[in-house]
């Protein structure tokens, strides 16, 4: 059985590592790569382990038409790609969200056979929190050191939390095209199509979006699988992350408001942990290559390097001392950790 990864990256050097790591170990055997504006190395060490037969790396089309909108580029041109054809179940995911495979074994076999006949499987993303972290340790693993999540359920918040989705999708399935979130499946095709949430259960076509990018209520579950999603991570990284800017907006950067919304701290989430022990070893394998220690110790550098000249400023020294802040007074829960 196939089953293919679809992900776009910009300067996540020092974290391809541990994410392909982790997915090759829940049973993803076929991880395309595409990148575009990469200054940290990321593209340098993603061809190597193309070249070492870990994965597909591809650069972004977006970089050969002047196009900035690069998240959505690639899913235009993976609906192109014959590649896709030979495989038997697909998703889209970012480096910065891991499957977390919540029946059986935890390995992505025991989620498609945990689908039956379903064409569609939508998962929830939990969002992680910074857990207090401010500053980077690039010696641990990210699904360690991040341990605290927004809750499963809505009963804490004073509106309904939308839970963004991914979908594990069957490639044999009626649907039209690739999605970032999920299929773009017509209203004929709806009626032949099985799709469920991440409970087992039938979602509600009739009252689905076009081009569903989140559930929410009834909708919303994380029994059999939950997409662990770590998109602040330290402050640090938050730092870099908003230097780095907006995937499908350039001229758009990522805020403060984008910790706020994602800084969530209110439960402890370890289920994915259990996994940290393989990843570990799959990484210290992969760095057997001293061809690719030295570049992901040179992306390492890099990060750490990038990190102490935007603290130096004062634009940085702001941003900094505003992340403290909005965590002290919103998560007490997760104690600053310096």
């Amino acid at each position: 059985m196939r089953v293919t990864s679809i992900t776009p990256m910009k300067n996540e050097g020092p974290f391809i590592l541990e994410w392909i790591a982790y997915h090759q170990a829940i049973g993803i055997n076929d991880i395309l790569v595409f990148t575009n504006d990469c200054t940290d190395g990321t593209d340098i060490i993603l061809e190597r382990l193309d070249e070492m037969g870990v994965l597909r790396h591809y650069p972004n089309p977006s970089m050969s038409v002047e196009v900035t909108k690069h998240h959505w580029m690639v899913m235009n041109y993976v609906n192109t790609m014959p590649r896709l054809k030979r495989s038997d179940y697909y998703i889209n995911i970012d480096v910065d969200e891991f499957i977390c495979i919540n029946t059986g074994d935890g390995r992505i076999t025991d989620l498609i056979a945990a689908m039956g006949d379903a064409d569609i499987l939508s998962a929830c993303q939990l969002n992680f929190g910074c857990d207090g972290h401010v500053e980077w340790d690039s010696a641990a693993l990210v699904i360690d050191q991040f341990t605290r999540s927004m809750k499963r359920d809505d009963t804490q918040y004073a509106t309904p939390r939308p839970r963004g989705l991914k979908s594990l999708v069957r490639c044999g399935a009626n649907f039209k095209r690739i999605g970032n979130h999920a299929p773009y499946v017509t209203k004929v095709q709806r009626e032949t199509i099985k799709w469920i949430n991440a409970a087992g259960a039938p979602v509600n076509l009739g009252t689905l979006a076009d081009r569903p990018m989140s559930f929410q209520g009834t909708d919303a579950h994380y029994d059999l699988v939950q997409i662990n999603h770590y998109a602040v991570r330290s402050m640090e990284n938050f730092l870099m992350k908003s230097a780095r800017g907006n995937a499908n907006h350039a001229d758009e950067p990522i805020s403060l408001d984008y910790f706020r919304y994602y800084d969530l701290n209110d439960m402890v989430d370890t289920r994915i942990t259990r996994w940290s022990a393989a990843v570990r070893e799959r990484i210290s394998d992969l760095l057997q290559d001293r061809e690719l220690a030295a570049m992901n110790a040179k992306t390492i550098a890099f990060h750490q390097k990038q990190i102490a000249e935007a603290k130096a400023t004062p634009s940085g020294q702001e941003l900094m001392q505003r992340l403290r802040r909005f965590h002290r007074r919103n998560w007490m829960t997760a104690p600053v950790k310096t």
